[in-house]
């Protein structure tokens, strides 16, 4: 399985944009542009995902949009996924994943969780693995499970790649 891990794009301060709260802080002008040259360049350079389970939070939300466009996702294949909020536990994502396997899976979310649940996957607490905002890190794991220590990273890309 292939474990895109995406972490969302540039938001707006808290307490502009009429955001109050962290979780309703959307993108900003440069957020949704990065959004969208995110998923041509992954478009562009063939990769595609069967189910993209997305943080409830507005600016992850909003990340996922272009994403689901682009890789013409059914509205079933696209998955509110409460885990991958800020705080969210490693064990909670590889189940929401495991629950319905496919071959590759997309994940939407936020540092430092994204940065944990890489470290997790590829078994060492002690890697330091930092996801851009708009950044994209590719974890390959050849079980059919996401567990700790399952995955392999095959790359990390930052935002300015796109």
């Amino acid at each position: 399985m292939d474990v895109y891990l995406i972490r969302h794009a540039d938001a707006a301060p808290l307490g502009e944009a009429g955001a109050t709260e962290d979780f309703d802080r959307p993108l900003n002008d440069a957020g949704r542009d990065q959004s969208k040259k995110l998923a041509q360049a992954l478009s562009k350079r063939g990769v595609h995902i069967d189910r993209l389970l997305v943080s409830p939070l507005v600016r992850a939300q909003q990340t996922a949009e272009p994403l689901v466009t682009a890789w013409g996702l059914a509205p079933d294949d696209v998955v509110t996924c409460k885990a991958l909020a800020p705080g969210g536990k490693c064990r909670k994502v590889a189940e929401w994943v495991n629950e319905r396997p496919v071959a590759a899976v997309g994940l939407v979310g936020h540092r430092p969780d994204l940065n944990e649940l890489a470290a997790w996957l590829i078994g060492s607490k002690r890697a330091k693995i930092a996801l851009d905002k708009a950044g994209v890190g590719l974890i390959r794991v050849d079980d059919s499970e996401l567990e700790k220590g399952s995955g392999e990273l095959v790359w990390l890309l930052p935002e300015a790649w796109v």
